[in-house]
């Protein structure tokens, strides 16, 4: 497992998945998602993964992250929180992702379903 950590994320690299927590009252951009892009292509390189965004605190997620800001090898996203207000915006962001997206109460229901794909 390799860790990264900045001033608006902390990132588990995995095999098989990542788990993204992005810090409190953060605008997730398209500028801060291509930082995260250049991990994920490092980590991964061409090797499908699941994206698993553990939604701690709450923070705004740019629309053009989904229109431009995604790799091909992502094959799926779990969104994990207990906060409804989180749910309602994951219900919002789901439309603009066009792979498999999930919502999960916990972090280890996310893992299941993300080992599932493979």
């Amino acid at each position: 497992m390799e860790h990264f950590s900045n001033e608006f994320c902390k990132i588990d690299l995995y095999d098989q998945y990542a788990i993204l927590t992005i810090n409190e009252n953060v605008n997730f951009t398209l500028n801060k998602a291509s930082i995260l892009r250049d991990k994920l292509r490092e980590h991964y390189e061409t090797k499908d993964f699941i994206m698993i965004s553990h939604r701690k605190f709450e923070h705004k997620v740019s629309p053009e992250i989904y229109k431009q800001g995604l790799l091909n090898n992502m094959k799926g996203l779990a969104i994990v929180s207990s906060n409804d207000k989180e749910r309602d915006k994951a219900t919002i962001e789901q439309p603009l992702y066009g792979k498999s997206f999930a919502f999960f109460n916990t972090l280890e229901e996310a893992k299941s379903w993300a080992k599932s794909f493979f």
